[in-house]
Formats: structure tokens, sequence, C-alpha cells
């Protein structure tokens, strides 16, 4: 659906010009959106911003008209409930009032939003607490929420992760619910060995999703364990599946186990399956092989007597005709040449027996594809085609008369079915090398199929005895040498075909034989499980100490004095690697299986599949469960889940009962507002009602609910954060829906009392503010009286001093000179003097208001050299030693002559009250630090007590009487410098020095 804004454009009339003043001088945030809606016109998609005033831009750092949507810009809005309560405001058209803690896109505040619908446009005015210092409780709020917000994430993490554990199990898992098996999930593979897609049996009953399982007995099993709560566990269980579109008999070890809900009710059955067809098969067909072997070996024995009874009758004839060459003169030459012949041949006969028996001589081929093209042929071959075959030509190119004849479709029988083909002594006419015409010969030959590991046919292993001569030989000297021939030459390809067998077989195979348990044969799969190890011919204490340890050879011992066979499943094997000493644990699916010759046991057969793979699984999937249901139960985040139009508690953990105040077990399985009566007309019917039929969540912020408290049973208004979420099956149908909250009633009563003391505190200053004005009245006042009195008391002193020099005249010389008189004229001089010079610090005191003095750019070098020059005098007096480092502040912001006054004071101070026991040195330093110009003048004069330093800035105070002085010029410096917004300290001990630091705005 595209999205299209109700209207296009914003103007500010000029009548209206007062609004656009009042929008850029406002100090609160607004924002003008147009909303952006769907085709229908009804749902709002999104929000474009139509302008934003001064102070929005500053708060949210964004231009007065952005490009991008408001969704775009924080699409956590949507999440966090704040874009549907816009969409809430705009529909009202009335004032709506919301808070939020956002953290998000960039942002990090406590905002206060208003909104209000204006024809097609919504107006928020917005303000937030970022500018202002946050109190211990709105911290501790923001800790709270932030702890929230990362166990809802994490809750969903782990129901992301519970759900992949389930469709992504190396096992087939499938989980059925009610009297018909409905299949409520099913993973990947546990479909794939059904033959159906997820889609086709999700949701429906077993029989109806796989018809082909009517009438096997599973769903009768699986009603059997939801019934009496038994765990059922099958091994090696047969069941026609269809796959690859044809009926197949599959398999399987699997368990049907109960799940139950949080009160230990059954609500369904979960099925966990492993399909061990090809294990089951590879150990029928080794059943079946040994019974062959068995029997070909009885006939080896029967063809053997045969062989014997044939020599006798060749000896009893060879007799016959040396009396037939006495007997009769005229024929002995011929009948001689013609016995001579015959051995000739018998020898020869007899020699190419010995070297087929002992080499065996065959022709092998592999032909790959459907259309037979030569992979593979010995010499054999290669002289039984006459040289004709070569790589990658088909055979029927090859040797285009055998098509003719049948065998080019008996190996498109075997390419297609899979199934093996043998030939006995069959004719062949095959083109000689030296005759234009075919040659007539006999074969006896097996195709063999060959197989990929996923059991598909991939080409035929031809093996093809030429047995012409045999054939001729046998019907010129003996029917049953030739038989005995055959049927060796039969063993000996049976048994070269197991081994093949046996060795592209992925299961662990060996055949064991006397009581001894001695190895006569183990394929390289069995092999690999014990690299460097020599076991061909030595028995299995020898070569695995560790079997004899763990038990195995004593289940070998039973095998084969009782000849039952033993299954094994998931059994571990701990075996040692020879090299690196380290033990490694393996888990086997094996059966060890007597095998018989002559009706008694000569050994047995091993069968192995390696399981380790599934087991450690297994193992793994259920410490994921255990582990997500210890989390679950221990999550700080209240969680339920409510099911159907009733609203039934499925699932409750311990922090939604603390909420409700109620334990998990007293409401599961009851509905809501049975189990929770106070809950009811409290606008939660329809609340719950609206998810259920909407699908759409609802989040509660900070909504008052009355509920009882689990200790005194009293009901109690508490304050909730929460959302309900809707529910949906397999068909997207809601079912339910899940309650996912936290309670927050202390921090909305903490922020209730934050808000009534921000109230007090309003007042507080209101009424700080008034006294403020009152005392700077009061100041002004006092300065002027201070300026007015010092002003009125000058001709009172002037008087006092011209009556004294009037003394002076009139007194005659010998009262000058009386006892006394002298000093006291003297100290009355000194008593005017001082008061004169009181008179004029009152006066420059009065005049030290803020900012009086304007700031400009001084060079604080050369200042500090005019300063060094009017004091000279007195430190080459006081043979003081002056330092001054002020390179790193060149030019400083302030008033030059305030700036003056401070460094007179200081130093001329240090000056004066230097120790007279040491040589006296002061230092003026000057450096920057972040915003502030720091001047240090530091001394090793008297120093200070603790008791003076607090007395040193008040105005007359003299903490020296050896010096001259009137107590004011410290106190002048400390007023110009806070003046100025600045602040200046001590630090002092006495005898050691002194140290003033002035810190100035940079």
């Amino acid at each position: 659906m595209a999205a299209y804004p109700v209207s296009s454009t914003l103007s500010v009339s000029e009548p209206e010009g007062l609004l656009e003043v009042l929008l850029n001088v406002s100090l609160t945030g607004v924002i003008l959106f147009r909303p952006l809606v769907v085709a229908d016109g009804e749902i709002i998609q999104d929000l474009a911003y139509e302008h934003l005033n001064p102070a929005a831009q500053q708060l949210l750092q964004l231009p007065a008209q952005p490009a991008e949507t408001f969704l775009t810009l924080y699409p956590n809005a949507r999440p966090t409930g704040l874009f549907d309560f816009y969409c809430a405001a705009f529909r009202s058209g009335s004032v709506e009032r919301h808070q939020v803690l956002y953290q998000y896109d960039g942002l990090d505040g406590y905002f206060h939003l208003v909104a209000q619908r204006h024809g097609e446009l919504l107006v928020v005015s917005f303000t937030d607490t970022n500018e202002h210092p946050r109190t211990a409780v709105e911290e501790a709020l923001r800790v709270s929420q932030a702890h929230e917000q990362q166990a809802y994430a994490a809750l969903e993490v782990e129901r992301n992760l519970l759900q992949a554990t389930l469709m992504q199990a190396p096992v087939a898992i499938g989980v059925f619910q009610g009297e018909d098996c409905t299949v409520l999930a099913a993973n990947k593979l546990m479909c794939g060995v059904w033959g159906y897609a997820a889609e086709e049996v999700v949701g429906k009953p077993l029989l109806v999703g796989v018809p082909e399982l009517q009438g096997q007995g599973f769903a009768e099993v699986i009603q059997q364990v939801a019934d009496t709560q038994v765990p059922f566990v099958g091994t090696e269980v047969g069941a026609d599946l269809l796959q690859n579109g044809r009926m197949e008999t599959r398999y399987f070890n699997f368990v049907y186990q109960p799940l139950y809900d949080a009160g230990n009710e059954v609500i369904g059955v979960i099925d966990i399956a492993i399909d061990v067809t090809e294990q089951v098969l590879a150990r029928q067909k080794v059943q079946e092989l040994n019974e062959e072997l068995q029997a070909t070996n009885e006939e080896y024995l029967n063809a053997n007597t045969a062989l014997d009874h044939t020599q006798q009758a060749l000896q009893l004839l060879n007799e016959e005709l040396e009396t037939r060459v006495a007997q009769r003169t005229q024929e002995a030459q011929a009948a001689l040449r013609e016995t001579e012949h015959q051995r000739e041949q018998l020898q020869v006969q007899q020699s190419l027996l010995q070297q087929i028996m002992g080499q065996v001589p065959a022709a092998i081929a592999t032909l790959s594809g459907p259309e037979h093209r030569y992979s593979f042929f010995n010499d054999q071959y290669r002289e039984l085609s006459a040289g004709r075959a070569q790589i990658g030509l088909p055979v029927a190119q090859v040797l285009p008369e055998v098509a003719k004849q049948g065998f080019i479709n008996l190996l498109d029988n075997v390419f297609a079915t899979g199934k093996p083909f043998a030939g006995t002594e069959m004719t062949v006419l095959l083109q000689a090398p030296t005759s234009s015409q075919p040659e007539q010969r006999y074969i006896d030959f097996i195709y063999q199929p060959l197989f990929d590991a996923q059991q598909r046919v991939q080409g035929v292993l031809a093996f093809i005895l030429d047995v012409t001569d045999r054939v001729l030989a046998r019907r010129q000297v003996d029917t049953l040498q030739a038989e005995m021939l055959a049927a060796a030459q039969q063993q000996a390809r049976e048994r070269e075909n197991i081994y093949q067998i046996f060795e592209q077989t992925p299961a662990v195979i060996c055949v064991l034989r006397g009581p001894e348990h001695r190895f006569e044969y183990l394929n390289s799969a069995y092999q690999e499980f014990f690299p460097g190890r020599n076991m061909h011919g030595r028995t299995v204490a020898e070569t695995q100490p560790e079997a004899v340890a763990q038990g195995f050879v004593e289940l070998l011992d039973r095998v084969y004095q009782t000849g039952e066979t033993f299954f094994g499943h998931a059994v571990p094997l701990s075996i040692e690697d020879l090299e690196s000493q380290e033990i490694q644990t393996t888990y086997f699916n094996f059966t060890y299986q007597a095998y018989y010759e002559a009706g008694q046991i000569v050994g047995i057969s091993v069968f192995a599949y390696d399981v380790t793979s599934q087991v450690l699984a297994r193992q793994q999937r259920d410490a994921q469960q255990a582990e997500l249901q210890r989390i679950f139960e221990q999550a700080p985040m209240a969680i339920a889940i409510l099911r159907g139009a009733e609203l039934r508690v499925e699932l409750a953990n311990s922090a939604v009962g603390d909420i409700w105040g109620r334990s998990p077990a007293e409401v599961v399985g009851r509905p809501y507002f049975e189990a929770m009566p106070e809950a009811a007309g409290q606008g939660f019917e329809e609340i719950l009602a609206g998810v259920l039929r909407t699908g759409k969540p609802y989040f509660m912020t900070e909504a008052p609910v009355q509920l009882a408290r689990q200790q005194s049973g009293e009901a109690l208004t508490s304050y909730l954060n929460f959302v309900f979420q809707p529910l949906y099956n397999a068909q997207r149908h809601i079912t339910g829906l899940v309650a996912v909250g936290v309670e927050v009633t202390e921090q909305v009563l903490a922020r209730q009392q934050v808000q009534e003391l921000n109230t007090e505190l309003q007042l507080a200053n209101k009424t700080l503010g008034q006294t403020n004005q009152r005392l700077a009245r009061i100041n002004t006042d006092l300065d002027t009286f201070v300026y007015t009195a010092s002003h009125d008391l000058k001709a009172p002193i002037a008087n006092l001093e011209g009556l004294l020099i009037a003394l002076r005249e009139q007194l005659p010389a010998e009262a000058l000179h009386a006892n006394l008189v002298p000093q006291l004229l003297e100290m009355m001089d000194g008593a005017v003097s001082r008061f004169q010079q009181t008179l004029v610090h009152l006066t420059d005191v009065s005049q030290l208001q803020p900012n009086e003095a304007s700031a400009e750019l001084v060079n604080l070098p050369a200042l500090v050299k005019a300063v060094h020059l009017d004091l000279q005098p007195w430190l080459a007096a006081a043979n003081t030693t002056f330092t001054a480092d002020v390179d790193a502040c060149a030019t400083v912001h302030f008033s030059a002559k305030n700036l003056r006054s401070i460094l007179y004071n200081l130093l001329s101070n240090a000056v004066k009250y230097r120790a007279y026991d040491r040589p006296a040195t002061v230092h003026l330093r000057c450096e920057r630090k972040a915003e502030e110009v720091v001047l240090t003048v530091r001394d090793n004069g008297l120093g200070l007590t603790p008791a003076q330093q607090e007395q040193l800035f008040r105005m007359f105070r003299r903490l020296h009487s050896h010096v001259e002085g009137s107590g004011v010029g410290l106190y002048m410096v400390k007023k110009i410098v806070e003046n100025a917004g600045g602040t200046i300290t001590v630090e002092s001990q006495p005898n050691v020095g002194t140290t003033f630091t002035v810190y100035l705005p940079g």
C-alpha cells in the first residue's frame, strides 16, 4: 500500500505573524506533523515533518523541516508506544498527554508531550529533563527501565533460541496434542521423514496429514503416552512411508515423551526420532551374506569330495587304457596318442584352474552412468574385449554384438533397480581379434550396482570370468570336476563382493573368529577408530585393552556362548589415542551376531554405527531446554500466557505471581478473571478482548490497577508497565496472548513525590527570589549610606586636621616641648591620617558593584611589569626576590584597573608580611585550565593559622599589628573576583608561607 500526505504545505499568513514569533521565542519544543495515510485513508502509516520551532530544532538536533519521516528517524517509536500515542491524539482531536523515557535513536531523556489535532495537522509540544540535574529517584527510574528493556530483549532472544533449537535440531522432532494427535510443530527433518512439507501437516491430525501411517499403530502409541504419562521408546521400528513418490519401509529409533505445563498437566507429546534405516538394512544384508557364505562353504566341501572321486575314476581309466594297449597291438599307438593328448589337455586345464584359484584372473570393469561408460577395466577384460575397451566409451559402442544378445538390457535393469544380476556359464558371441567371424565363448559374471553416499546408483561393476576353457574341458573330461571349479569360483566372487560392500559402507564392521575373538576381517571405518593399531589376526583383548575394562569382551563371550544377538544403543566407548595419550569417548549403536559353519558357532560379526553427534546434540538440547526453563522461572520480567476466548492462564512465572498476589499454582489452568476477580471492572476486559479481536499489541504504561497484596490480602493501587501481545497458530489465527511487564509502583510514587517536591521548591525559589530582591535593595541602600557617610565625614576630619595645625601654631614653645605633648600631638596626627585613609577605602568599597568595570583584553606580562616597577622600592628595601611566570596567559579578558588592584594587593601583602629570619621570595604564576585563568601568588612569609584564615577576607580585619594597614585590601580583592564570576582561595602554614589562588573566567 502506498502512503501519501493529507495535504502538501504549511503557510503562516501575515496576520498570524504573532504565531510565528511565539514559535520562535518558545522555550518548549513544538512540532507540526502531517500524517501519511494508506490508500484507504484509515490507517496512519507514518508522520511527515511540516515545521520545527527553534527550541525543537535544538532539542532534537534537526533542521526546521526534515526530509525524512518520523519513523525513519525514530524507528523505536513504534515498539515504545510513542507512535501509537501520536496516532491516537490525531484521531481523537482532544488534548492528549504522554510521558516517556526515550533512550533510542540518539536521544536519552524523559520527555513530557502534549498533542492535539488542528485541521489536517498534529501539533506536538514537548520538553525534556536533560537540562536539569537528575535526582536520585529519576536516576533510579532510568536504571529500572533500562533493566526492564534489557530483560524484555533477553526474553525475546530466549524465545528465538528455543524456536531455532526446535527447527534446527539434528534429529527429527514433532509435537502432538489432543486425542486426534494434531501436529503442533515439526522441524524440517521430521517433515522429511513423513514425506510432506510443513504446511501440509502442521495443524492437522497426524493420520490426516500423513495418511500412510493409518493402521501402523503410531497414533495409538502417542495417545497411550498422553493418557498414561509413561514415555515410549522404539528401537529400529519399521514404518511404511511415502519417499520420493513411492512407498518405502524405513526404520527408526524414537521416543515419545509427554509434555507438561507449569501445573504438571499433560499438554501434548513430543516425538524425537533418528532414521536408522541404513544400519538396519546393512545388518540384514550382513546376515544374508553370512547365511549364503555358510551354504557356499558346504557346497565347497561337497565339491572337494566329488573331486576326490573324480581323481579315483581317472586312475581306474588309466589302468584300463594300459590293459587295452597290451591286448590290442594295432590300436595301441592310436589309443596311446589319444591318451597322451587327453593327458596334456588335462594338465593344461588343471594348471589353468590352479591359476584361477590362486590369482582370480577374472575380467573386471566398472561402468558409470545410465549409458554404461567404461571408468575402469583390467587386463583380463581388455583381452576379453579383444582390446576394444576404451575409458569413457559406452559398452554398446565398444561391443555392439553384446547389445543384440541382451547384455545391455541386463545392465539397464541393474542400474534402474539397484539389484545385482548374476549369470553362470552364459553363452556370448564375441568378435575375435584375428577373425571376422564372432567367436562363441562361455562366461560366469555378476553385474553389481555401485552406490554413492546417498545410496543412489552411480554405476555397475562387471565381474566376468571367461569359463570357455573350463566348459569345454568339463565336457571333454569330467562334469563333476567342472562343477567343483565353478563352485570354488562362485565362492571367491561372493567373498570378494562381501568385502567390497563392507569397504563402501560407512558402518563399522569386523568379523571375529573363535572363542578368543580374533580379528579375521575389519573394514577401514573400523580401523579409523584405532589408528596405529595392527589388529588383523590378533584378539580383541590384545589390541583393545579398553574394551576389556569397559565390558565389551564379556558381551562377546556371552554372544559366542549363547548365540543370542546383542543390540547396543548409544553405548559409550572410551578409546585412548596411542600418540597423544588422550581419551576420546564415542557413542555407538551396534550389534554382536554369531555366525555359523556346519551348524556350529565359529565367530561373531560386529556391525556398529557412530552416533556420537546425535548423542551430544541430544545432551546439548536437554541442557538448553533445562536452562531455558530456569531462565523463564527466574526472569525479572513478569510473564504470563493466556489462551482462548476465556483467557485461561496457561503459563505464569513467579514474577507475575508477585504482581497478582497469588502463586502461579493458584492461577494456572483457570480463566484469568475467575482467578483474579479484583481485576474485573478496571477496563482489562475491553483491553484483552481488543487484542484478541484486532491482533494489535496493547502497551500499558504506569497504569493504576487495584490488586490484592499477597501479604495482607488488601486491595491496593499498583502501577504497572505491561504489553499484551497476541499469539498465533500455524494458520495465523489468534489463539491467545502473552502478557509481559513489570510493576513500577515505587518509581511512580517516587516521581509523584519528586513532582510534589518540585512544586514546593518552586514556591521556595519564588520566596527566595523576593528575599534576594529585598536584600539587593538593602545592599544598595547600605552602599549609598556608606558613600554618603564617608563623604559627609571628610569635612569634620578636615576641620579636625586644621584645628591640630592651629593648635601647634598657638601653643608656646615650652608647651610644645612639655612632657607627653609632642607624643600626644603625633598620636592625634596619626589618628586623623588613619581616619582619612579609612574614609578613602570606604568610598572605594562602596563603588565595587558587580560588572561595573568593563572587560577588555589585558596584556598580562606588561601589567605585571608595571606593578613590579611600582613595588620595586619596597622589594629592594625588604631584600625580596620576585619571579613571574605568566607566558601561558599572554592576554586576559578582564578589567585592567581591577586586575591591577588584585595583583598589587596580593604582591604588596606578600612583601609586608614577610618573615624577618630568612630572605623573602615571592612567585607569581598564571596558567589556563579548561575555561579559567588561574593566578597564583606564593610567598615564604609569616603564614596564617586556620583560625586566622577564616577571618582573612573580612573588612577592617587585621591579623598582624606590626605593619601598617586598614584591613580592606583583601576584602576588595575578594569582592572584585567574585563580582567577575571568579573565586579566590588561600593555603597557608604558620612560619612556612602562604599561597593565594585566583580563578577568573577565561
